[in-house]
């Protein structure tokens, strides 16, 4: 981690510890009830994210703190005057914190209420994001925390930071020799290192490796429910998902334990119904389902200590509350409530100890504390131009959409709309079509595109958003006309779920939201693939298809943020285009107003880029020819630059450490 740290006092920045403009206007609440709205910020932000009277984002890490909060436009501006480089992530570790310490109050307060005798804990599956200072932040809050690896590395990872935590250490996936090996190391070391056995080869190098180590295994299984969740991660519940035991080989590995004389080593039951489970009813089901293999386990002899009920505790991506993919219908108390009173009134019906609760909720507890910040690098708008008439003697399909311009400013019959519409796109498919059999000409052509785009904006002024019947139109149009914003990031390398797996995040401006959203726009990156879009939204109304903007100069656009990249994305980011890691820093704000910011990570350079793919930027060479003479092809020029690379005729262009965004 880098020892780059900058801090800024309460009196050099002004109420929120950031420097602000005196000639901003405040916005009104009735304003920021609105944006509030457009961006559904109030319910995927958690408290941690608001509009301040400036119509800047601001954001709170600690809700409990609310004095506590930092303007994040001009922190971003702040940032940039010292050298930071954009996009770049802005992480804040004391929403990590305070997310891990709301889960845990969460299952505190469902104990309570009925009367739950077992602990609770969350293990943290590093999988999420393997981040040291994630990890470490984790560790540093002060509240209970596991460990879960599903790798060899990861595992190693683990035990690295093992002597930081005193709970425990939970090992899923695959698991060859080498792994078992490490987690058996683990526990002779004197920590608390279940490994959980998915597959029935497992058990067999288990019980081979302890003997050989002389350690006593701490085991747990991982029972393949019949029930399974809906979304994008169904798969890894239900019977045919990836991991787990069916009933059979559940009986079979106790049988297995009991002969060789270690039934006692199989402690925690496990099972996984998926991540980001959208419906409260599916996680009820999956946890009763569970409940009855702990109570049949007990009847087998099986002395079942802890009862991990995996991931699926999902965040709100759209702030709608609904069952859709990237909602939840639940919030942290109801999903605590659901899970402790499933467990305990199976214990309280067969008369057995409540066993020690875990989750392991990464998602829920890393999503919120990163935001990507990035610039607008270019912006194309379908602008509204004079319209002219076209020639005397012009083709029938372009009189006939003059006559339906002229028809629109005439009569101004808003139940025509529709009709002019749907005319004007009949008649501009027809000049389509005869531009290519050479009946219109290329100036026909552009003139009939105009003044279509001409009778969009036309008929878009004139719809009510509030009629339903308009409502499809409105969509239409606002997909036609909307903005084209170049963002300078990588969609597949800081956002790549939002490209493999249509995950939608809440994108804003981070300044300009003390003005009305006039405008709608979609966002492109700067990779060379029509696949770097963003297709979804959060809208107030919903899901869209573009994003709501306030008006903006296109030469001096706002910054723009991409919320809620926290989980997975750092980690599944792809190299495509050789578009590397971006900078990121930890960001601390503090109650009198003061701010930290640490560089943590300085990002990939086109030099590293190059690098990776075995390209050596310090010989990259571009040959420049004397006068007449020839390039040479092939092979041959590739090792003849190779091996004269001091060559008097070649100027040596050499690749610049810059930035490779």
């Amino acid at each position: 981690m880098s020892d780059d740290m900058s801090m800024v006092s309460p009196s050099s920045a002004g109420e929120h510890g950031v420097l602000r403009s005196m000639q901003e206007v405040a916005m009104s609440s009735q304003e920021a009830s609105k944006m509030l709205r457009t961006y559904n910020i109030a319910w995927w932000g958690n408290n941690y994210y608001d509009v301040n009277e400036l119509g800047h984002i601001s954001v709170c890490p600690d809700p409990d703190v609310p004095e506590a909060r930092v303007d994040l436009a001009e922190l971003v501006k702040a940032r940039e005057a010292q050298g930071q480089r954009l996009p770049a992530l802005f992480c804040f570790p004391q929403i990590l914190q305070h997310r891990l310490r709301s889960i845990n109050a969460a299952f505190k307060r469902a104990r309570e209420s009925y009367g739950y005798n077992g602990d609770y804990f969350l293990v943290y599956p590093i999988k999420v994001n393997q981040h040291r200072r994630v990890i470490e932040s984790l560790i540093h809050s002060g509240e209970p925390l596991g460990l879960e690896a599903g790798s060899k590395a990861e595992l190693m990872a683990v035990l690295a930071h093992a002597g930081m935590t005193r709970s425990v250490i939970v090992c899923n996936g695959y698991k060859d020799r080498e792994y078992i090996r490490l987690a058996l190391v683990g526990e002779k070391m004197g920590h608390k290192v279940y490994l959980v056995i998915e597959k029935m080869s497992e058990i067999a190098i288990v019980l081979e490796e302890a003997e050989r180590l002389n350690v006593v295994p701490r085991l747990g299984v991982r029972a393949r429910l019949a029930s399974q969740g809906s979304g994008k991660w169904q798969s890894s519940g239900g019977e045919k998902s990836k991991f787990g035991l069916a009933a059979t080989q559940v009986l079979q590995l106790v049988e297995i334990l009991r002969e060789a004389g270690h039934l006692e080593s199989l402690q925690l039951l496990h099972f996984h119904l998926g991540s980001q489970m959208a419906n409260i009813r599916d996680i009820a089901t999956g946890v009763r389902e569970s409940a009855r293999f702990y109570v049949e386990l007990h009847k087998l002899g099986v002395n079942i200590q802890c009862f991990d009920v995996g991931g699926g505790l999902g965040v709100d991506y759209e702030g709608t509350r609904s069952q859709s993919d990237c909602s939840v219908n639940y919030g942290l108390n109801e999903y605590a409530n659901n899970i402790i009173w499933a467990i305990g009134d199976a214990c309280e019906e067969n008369g057995l100890p409540h066993p020690t609760v875990i989750t392991e909720s990464g998602r829920a507890v890393t999503a919120h504390h990163t935001v990507l910040v990035s610039n607008i690098i270019g912006v194309e708008r379908n602008e509204y131009t004079e319209a002219t008439p076209p020639a005397e003697d012009a083709a029938r399909p372009l009189q006939s959409m003059w006559e339906t311009w002229l028809e629109m400013h005439e009569t101004g019959n808003r139940r025509s709309l529709r009709e002019w519409l749907h005319d004007s796109q009949m008649d501009l498919h027809d000049i389509h079509i005869g531009y290519s059999s050479g009946t219109f000409n290329l100036q026909e052509r552009a003139w009939a595109e105009q003044l279509y785009l001409n009778m969009c904006h036309e008929v878009q002024k004139q719809l009510d958003p509030s009629n339903r019947a308009h409502r499809p139109i409105i969509d239409e149009l606002q997909e036609r006309m909307a903005d084209k914003i170049y963002v300078n990031f990588s969609l597949f390398q800081s956002m790549p779920d939002a490209w493999g797996i249509d995950q939608l995040f809440p994108v804003m401006p981070l300044e300009g939201l003390n003005k009305s959203p006039e405008r709608r726009a979609v966002l492109l990156d700067i990779t060379c693939d029509s696949d770097g879009a963003i297709d979804h939204y959060v809208d107030g109304d919903g899901i869209a298809t573009t994003m709501p903007m306030p008006e903006y100069d296109p030469e001096n656009p706002p910054m723009l943020g991409f919320f809620m990249v926290g989980a997975y994305q750092e980690i599944l980011g792809n190299m495509h285009n050789l578009f590397g890691d971006t900078e990121a820093v930890d960001v601390f704000v503090f109650p009198d107003g003061s701010v930290e910011v640490e560089l943590s990570d300085e990002g990939d350079t086109v030099a590293d880029m190059l690098q990776y793919v075995q390209l050596d930027p310090n010989t990259l060479l571009t040959p420049v020819p004397r006068s007449g003479e020839k390039y040479r092809s092939g092979r041959r020029a590739a090792a003849a630059v190779s091996s004269r690379s001091s060559r008097r005729d070649c100027t040596a262009i050499l690749i610049w450490k810059t930035s490779s965004c």
